[in-house]
Parts: structure tokens; sequence; C-alpha cells
């Protein structure tokens, strides 16, 4: 495998899961926000569709670069799912594994949200996310887990049986 994406709403644990991941194969671990902070403000306040575009074309330079140089398994997390459903375009010439986490308990993803006080979140738009995300049609090579009271290890078996 090439690529893993771990898709997903904020707070369904796609950090938490492409981290251990990334960890458990021995890939690089590639999170979109990362490589947009270098050029915003504390606050984001200065976020624009041309940085967003910016730092989408990085992503992919780095992803390709990382395959051209014979790493598997590059795991990538945090994008938007507008983003994600760009995947099969823009890497299909890859092999490549999309794993979308998603939380049936809207209760549950409010408190994951709400409790990160670290960075901004709108808890009403997470669990909007997570709701079109579990309603729309799956994506090529895209794989849908529930979250819901699974540990990560469980998670990581799931995404073992789905990489083969």
């Amino acid at each position: 495998m090439d690529l893993f994406v771990i898709a997903g709403s904020p707070g369904v644990g796609k950090s938490t899961l492409g981290l251990a991941l990334a960890r458990s194969l021995g890939s690089p671990f590639l999170e979109f926000s990362a490589l947009r902070q270098p050029h915003l403000d504390p606050t984001w306040s200065n976020a624009s569709p041309a940085e967003h575009e910016m730092a989408w074309e990085s992503l992919q330079f780095v992803v390709r670069n990382y395959v051209k140089y014979g790493y598997k398994n590059v795991v990538v997390t945090d994008l938007r799912d507008e983003r994600v459903r760009q995947v099969p375009e823009v890497f299909g010439d890859l092999e490549y594994r999309i794993v979308t986490l998603a939380l049936a308990d809207d209760s549950e993803l409010r408190r994951r949200v709400g409790a990160r006080r670290e960075v901004f979140v709108d808890v009403d738009a997470a669990v909007a996310w997570n709701a079109a995300v579990r309603a729309r049609p799956a994506l090529p090579r895209e794989a849908k887990i529930e979250v819901d009271g699974r540990s990560v290890e469980e998670l990581l078996e799931a995404i073992r049986r789905i990489a083969v």
C-alpha cells in the first residue's frame, strides 16, 4: 500500500488512529493541518482558499515524494471531506485506501469535540460533517468504520483486514 487516508469529522479519532497506524507500520504520518500551520497566524484568521489550495498541493507533492523514494503506507489525516472526495482522482495512480471513521452517537461526538479546548472547533458543524460522511456513498477504495465503543487496537485490526 502506498497511501492510507484516515478521514472523518473532528472528534472521531483520525489523528489518534492515524498516528497509531503509522507507528505500527513504521510509516510516515502527515497531518494536513500541520502543513498549513507554518504560514497561518495563531488564530488562523489569515486562512484563505488560496492558502488551503497551496497546502493541498504541498501535501500531494510530499506524498508522491515519499512514494518515489520507496516509502510505503504513508498515513494522511485531517482532510476536509471535499479533499477526501478528490483522493481517487488525485492519487488514483497510487495504491491507496481511504478509511473513514464515524460515530453513530452524536452525544459522544459532541462530548469529544467539546473537550478539545486547545483547538476551536464548531461542535454543530462537526456533528453535521459526521452525518454527511455517514450518509454519502462510499468512494472508490473507501471503507467506512463506526468507531463507537471500539479501542484503537480493534480499529487497527479492522484496518489491517481492509488493507489486504
